[in-house]
Order: C-alpha cells, then structure tokens, then sequence
C-alpha cells in the first residue's frame, strides 16, 4: 500500500480528538514541531540597528508566547534587551519544543554598504549549502531587498519595512512575487497621515528631509506624498539628508541641517524615517523649527510626539504589527506558502497630539482631532535619558 498502514478505527479516532479542528480557509497558529519530532530553525537579518526593530521584535516574540510556541520565562530578559543582538540572545535561550533561534543565524550590516554585501553573500552561501534554517526574520528595507530574491528559498517574514512596494521587496500589495517571501503591507499610510495633518494645519508648504535613494525615498513615503501634494494644492520642500553610508554623528548633522534650511521657508514639516532622528537627537534637531512655530507630523510611533512633535497617527507600541508577523510565522510552519498568506495590514487609525507643542509654537489645535484624539499629552518629555538608559 506505496508505504501506508490502516490506522486502526479506535486509534484513528483519538488522533483526530488529540489535534485542534479548524474550519475550511481559517489559519492554524497551533504549535507544531518539525516533521513531527523536530524544532524549527530560525534566523535575524537586519541592514543595521533602528528604533522601530526591537520592539517590534519583542512584540513578536510575545505573541509566539501567547500561542505556546515558546515558554513564558523569555519575557524576563526581553524587559532588558537593548538592541537587536541582546534580543537575539534572549530568543536563543528561550525555551521552546518548536522553535530554536539559531545563535550564529545573526545577520546585521550596521547600515555600511560594504559590509551588506559581505552579510548578504555570507546568508546566501549558508542558505544554498548548509541549508540549515527553516526561516528568517529579515528586520527593515535593506534587509528586505537582501533576502527578497530566488537565489535561495528560505521562508521570509520581512518586518517593519516602510513600503515593501515601492522599495522593491514585492510584486504587489497582494503577491509578494517569491513563493517564499511574505512582506507587510500598507500601501497608503503615508498619504493618511499628510492628508489627516493637511486637513489640521491647511499648509502650503510641506518639509519633508530624505536620503536620496531608493532606500531613502521609501523610508520617507514620496511615492505617496508626492501625489498628493499635486491633488490638495501644497508644495512638497524636500532636502536631502543621507542616511546610510555614513555616521550616525553625520546622518544627525544633515537632518539638523535640514531643519536649519527648511525652518524658514515652509509652513509644516513631516517628519520621516532617518537615522539621524532618533530619541537622542530630536530634542536639537526641533528646535530650529520651534523658533520658526513650525508644526510637526511624526510618520514614527515610538516617542516622536511626546519629544516635541505636535502629532502622529501612529499606535503608540507595535502590538498589532507583532502578532501579524508571529502569526505569519505560525502559519507557514503549519504548513502555509508565505507567499499564499495576505500581506496587507493597516497602521491603526489613532491620533496622538501634544498640546504643550501646539502652545509653544502657538497653533491652535481644532476641537475635533482633540476630541478625536486616543492620546493627549499636556508635556513635552526629554527622552534623552530613556534613550540612554535603554542604550540608543
């Protein structure tokens, strides 16, 4: 019989009782251990470290606690990693009958474009012979475009990327365009955002600072922003900032030099994705726009608008974004193709704004979005000390 044995009616029967029943279409996020006996082999790309890839990477984790895929005693030293790698290196030691987080699995290019295609061709040479893991996280754009190819057919969970579209990373928003890749997607994001902060402050002027590349064009939303600049009338004021490929004292300098150009020329600045404005610097790199009582939209969800920006749209913690990407993973481990698994997840609609912001620069926020708004805050924080303490 090719192999097969009848199962006996009894034991066929206890089977059935001992295992989850899912209805027809409806994903299965179960547990489940390799070929029957085995664990799952999982690695970490990322193009280089950045505020939004640990807690987006703690929140995953979380979820794979919440649906039994590893134990709870994770949680504890994930309170106190810092960085990517002392993530890792909880997830190494976690403890789990499905899944091992591979420890020499760790890729990172520190945003050096000669040490990317040294990382990449290091992944690809293990992913052709070794052929070891089972899966990868690959963290962000850079890491994204690496790993999004058909020189190898590892399964991909492509996280916290900007525009997986536009940056090249997929086909569609709805084929990712490799059976083994999977990216999230939010096509419009951008475009809500300026049009929610557009119908707040009426500007005619947009400052928008970017990287010019391709990289750098995704991070800060142009191919959204830049129609519709054309459909509500505004002019979009962009100055270029690089991003990588330098250092990080380098990629502050040019966003502050940015602000320093755009402050007395513009009516608004929308703040983007750069390395150079991060929890440490963007106390500095507002107060050109301070002295001009310019008002700011934070395209970030992690400490923007309690640092001095006026209001985002963003979810202040990465919840949302964790569970769909630990559930994707659970997915294709049950046995799902990442490129059959939807791609397509919206930002929260929340408004956050600070009203301190809006007073020190003397706008007047309309009733609506404060009544609207999921989040005021009365006070503008340093978080130069939160950012030392987590060490960024």
């Amino acid at each position: 019989m090719n192999g097969f044995r009848v199962l006996p009616v009894v034991a066929f029967v206890m089977l059935c009782l001992a295992q989850p029943v899912f209805a027809a279409g409806e994903p299965n996020y179960q547990p489940a251990q390799k070929n029957g006996d085995g664990k799952w082999r999982i690695g970490f790309y990322q193009g280089g470290e950045y505020n939004d890839y640990v807690p987006v990477t703690k929140a995953l984790a979380e979820r794979l606690v919440e649906l039994g895929w590893i134990g709870p005693p994770v949680r504890e030293c994930l309170v106190t990693a810092r960085d990517s790698a002392s993530v890792w290196d909880c997830l190494v030691r976690a403890r789990s009958d499905y899944l091992e987080f591979v420890p020499d699995a760790f890729w990172t290019a520190e945003w050096k474009n000669d040490l990317r295609q040294a990382r990449r061709a290091d992944f690809l040479n293990r992913a052709t012979t070794r052929r070891d893991l089972d899966l990868v996280l690959a963290l962000g754009t850079w890491a994204g475009q690496d790993l999004a190819t058909d020189e190898h057919d590892i399964p991909v969970v492509v996280c916290s990327t900007s525009n997986a579209l536009f940056s090249g990373i997929v086909a569609s928003a709805e084929d990712s365009g490799h059976d083994h890749v999977h990216a999230r997607v939010d096509p419009t994001r951008y475009a809500r955002q300026v049009r929610l902060f557009h119908s707040v402050v009426g500007f005619k002027k947009l400052g928008v600072v970017y990287e010019n590349s391709r990289e750098g064009i995704s991070y800060a939303g142009m191919d959204q922003i830049e129609p519709l600049a054309r459909e509500l009338g505004f002019e979009l004021v962009a100055c270029e900032a690089p991003f990588s490929g330098v250092t990080q004292e380098e990629a502050e300098r040019a966003v502050l030099a940015c602000h320093e150009e755009l402050a007395g020329t513009v009516d608004a600045v929308y703040l983007t994705i750069h390395r150079g404005l991060n929890m440490k610097s963007i106390a500095g790199l507002l107060e050109p726009l301070f002295a001009h009582d310019i008002p700011t939209f934070a395209m970030g969800t992690l400490y923007e608008v309690n640092a001095g920006a006026m209001m985002s749209m963003a979810q202040p913690d990465f919840r949302y974004a964790g569970d769909f990407y630990a559930e994707t993973m659970a997915r294709i481990f049950n046995g799902e193709k990442p490129r059959d698994i939807s791609q397509l997840l919206l930002d929260p609609q929340d408004v956050r704004i600070n009203i301190a912001v809006a007073k020190r620069i003397g706008f007047h926020l309309p009733v609506d979005i404060i009544s609207d708004a999921q989040e005021i805050l009365q006070v503008i924080e340093d978080v130069r000390e939160k950012a030392e303490a987590a060490g960024k």
